[in-house]
């Protein structure tokens, strides 16, 4: 990360408002991770986690004869579509030209700033783990893995919890200090995580 781009706090931290106070209302739970969470004065990017809502919307039948269905539609979905037509963000392209713009995962810039944001879809289940990996650093979360491949445990950073290797138990988490507890790591609080 040495070559990449530093943003300052105040910056990062009102891009990061501009476009959560349009999330808000579109999401069940939404937090701000990485490095603004850790309240690094200098970040590389904002990172945004949330669980959308899900709204029904009746969608036409193909065939005149039916009825409509009803159809659930991801409300951040919707709504980052629309910054898009706005020209507000941007699909973040990588060295090779791809974007990232999927169900899960969507790297934008933010077009004003150029700001990098990485939009980032959890569920009720997995936004703890998806929280701790997304608030990193890097050197923490492999920390975690390593302690947890020590007690025969894969850590499921983007799903519920831990695997059990060799025989596929599992052990959800319901909080960010249970990540820590059951690896055998101190809980430590986002801005104490480096």
């Amino acid at each position: 990360m040495s070559g990449k781009r530093k943003y300052p706090r105040a910056e990062a931290v009102a891009v990061a408002k501009e476009l959560c106070d349009g999330l808000k209302q579109r999401c069940e739970r939404l937090i701000v991770a990485g490095s603004l969470r850790r309240r690094k004065p200098e970040v590389g990017d904002v990172e945004i986690l949330y669980v959308p809502k899900l709204e029904p919307v009746e969608v036409p039948s193909d065939d005149l004869l039916l009825p409509p269905k009803t159809a659930l539609v991801d409300q951040v979905d919707a709504y980052l579509d629309w910054l898009l037509e706005q020209g507000t963000i941007r699909p973040r392209e990588n060295v090779r030209g791809a974007t990232t713009w999927g169900a899960k995962n969507k790297l934008a810039v933010h077009a004003a700033s150029g700001m990098p944001v990485d939009f980032f879809a959890a569920t009720v289940e997995t936004l703890v783990n998806y929280l701790v990996c997304r608030t990193g650093p890097a050197e923490l979360n492999m920390r975690i893995c390593m302690a947890a491949q020590d007690q025969g445990w894969k850590w499921n950073p983007y799903g519920e919890g831990f695997t059990k290797i060799g025989s596929g138990q599992q052990h959800a988490v319901k909080s960010e200090q249970e990540v820590f507890e059951f690896v055998g790591l101190r809980y430590l609080e986002p801005w104490h995580r480096g």
